[in-house]
């Protein structure tokens, strides 16, 4: 069922259960006020009929004229009985309609009592006279008012339907009328392609949850192109850059079989073999890296800093033995007391990328990493002397493949510090380059501290 139905009969009906409250209401209220108004009649009539067989010697001439010309109005199938205090009938013969005593005995007990039988009303009075006293019973049909009361049921359906017909239809159009902005967006987006993700205008759009909703839906646009855009760049330039390490593969080896070689040839051309295969599986490594963790979720946990710390510069030694790397520590904070949220394989993997990147792009010039901290992370600071980045390259150095301008001579893949960056927002910190051409790099990154000084006093507490 669509929106604008749905709406329409969910307000009708809320209205319908609202109207139909209100008039049940009103009917309650019309229909006992009918009720006790012919209580009141009945009541009076049983009085008038006293007065006229028992009180004559009570009143004026006037007066009793008056209850004679009162008399003869009678309530439609009107039936009045008088008993004595004994319950036995007097003045008028009971004939078909005999009391109860039991409801005599209330009446004279009451003084007055008045019930309903069916559709008939009944008032029972008890009435004292100079010559006695007596018990007037008196029974009528309210055919006007019942009439009063069908007719005002006629009226209250023949409205209410109305009023649901009437509401539904412009509950209708003013959905159709609110839903006008939802139509159009939904025209806009099934228009679109990867080639055509235009925001959905929202100048002219009141300050509300539609204007919120094209506002958010526009959002997923440009994010859906930049995605799009990395993507076809992360294509051209991954294809671009695997094309040359086999190109050079396989020139060596046709260049190798055309004829019979010496056992150093042979040699020095499987070792550029290797290191073109040795290029790709890198390549090919920090693309599934990559990839990764764009798509797959790596658990956070506590580490202890000191452990990592070491262990990296260990791996980092290890790894490249001619690094020149000079450490310093410039924190007063012991190194053992620092605890930080993150995957150390991942952020060895990072910090890896960064330093050997100094060296490369310094000629193994010295390499100065510094650690400090201030009160909510541990910086790590990686500087060389090495040929510098342009200024307008800045901005670009997180992306995949991307290279700067004077970078081209030496030898790279183009994703150690996209790769890096990513790695460091997954560990929700900070890293950021500075760089002057010709003069060297400093890249800083900061790690958020885990504070353990809530931990330690909740535990001293214990």
């Amino acid at each position: 069922m669509k929106i604008r139905n749905r709406l329409s009969l969910q307000f009708s009906g809320l209205f319908a259960i609202l109207l139909l409250g209100v008039l049940m209401a009103v009917y309650f209220v019309v229909s006992n006020h009918w009720q006790n108004t012919f209580f009141k009649q009945l009541e009076d009539r049983a009085f008038t009929v006293g007065h006229n067989y028992l009180a004559e010697d009570n009143f004026t001439k006037a007066e009793y004229d008056e209850v004679q010309r009162k008399y003869p109005r009678t309530l439609s199938q009107e039936k009045i009985r008088i008993y004595d205090i004994n319950f036995s009938p007097t003045f008028i013969e009971e004939g078909d309609l005999k009391w109860n005593k039991a409801i005599l005995a209330e009446v004279i007990d009451k003084k007055k009592v008045n019930f309903k039988i069916g559709d008939e009303y009944v008032v029972g009075i008890f009435y004292r006279d100079n010559s006695g006293d007596f018990i007037v019973m008196a029974k009528a049909t309210n055919d006007k008012g019942m009439a009063a009361l069908k007719q005002l049921r006629t009226v209250m359906l023949g409205s209410l339907i109305i009023a649901l017909l009437i509401t539904f239809f412009l509950s209708r159009w003013f959905a159709g009328y609110f839903l006008i902005p939802i139509t159009r967006i939904n025209r806009h987006v099934s228009r679109k392609d990867i080639s055509t993700l235009y925001p959905i205008p929202t100048q002219d759009m009141s300050k509300d949850e539609i204007r919120t909703l094209s506002e958010t839906i526009n959002e997923l646009f440009r994010r859906l192109q930049d995605s799009f855009d990395n993507q076809q760049a992360f294509v051209s330039h991954a294809s671009h850059e695997l094309k040359t390490p086999i190109a050079s593969l396989m020139g060596n080896a046709e260049i190798a079989l055309r004829q019979s070689r010496s056992e150093d040839e042979y040699k020095k051309v499987l070792q550029g073999v290797v290191n073109d295969a040795t290029h790709m599986d890198q390549m090919i490594n920090n693309l599934l890296a990559l990839s990764q963790l764009d798509s797959s979720v790596y658990p956070l946990h506590k580490h202890a800093f000191e452990e990592f710390w070491w262990t990296m510069i260990d791996h980092l030694i290890a790894a490249q033995k001619d690094l020149n790397l000079e450490l310093n520590i410039n924190t007063e904070e012991e190194l053992h007391k620092l605890f930080f949220n993150g995957n150390g394989n991942l952020l060895e993997l990072a910090l890896s990328n960064i330093i050997f990147n100094a060296s490369k792009f310094s000629q193994n010039e010295p390499v100065e990493l510094i650690l400090e901290t201030d009160e909510d992370n541990i910086i790590i600071i990686v500087k060389d002397q090495g040929i510098g980045i342009r200024k307008e390259d800045l901005d670009k150095l997180f992306l995949p493949f991307y290279r700067s301008s004077n970078a081209f001579g030496i030898k790279g893949t183009g994703l150690g510090l996209s790769l890096a960056h990513k790695i460091v927002l997954l560990h929700k910190g900070q890293l950021m380059i500075d760089s002057e051409l010709g003069a060297g790099t400093t890249v800083t990154l900061k790690i958020p501290k885990v504070n353990t000084n809530h931990e330690s006093q909740s535990l001293s507490k214990l």
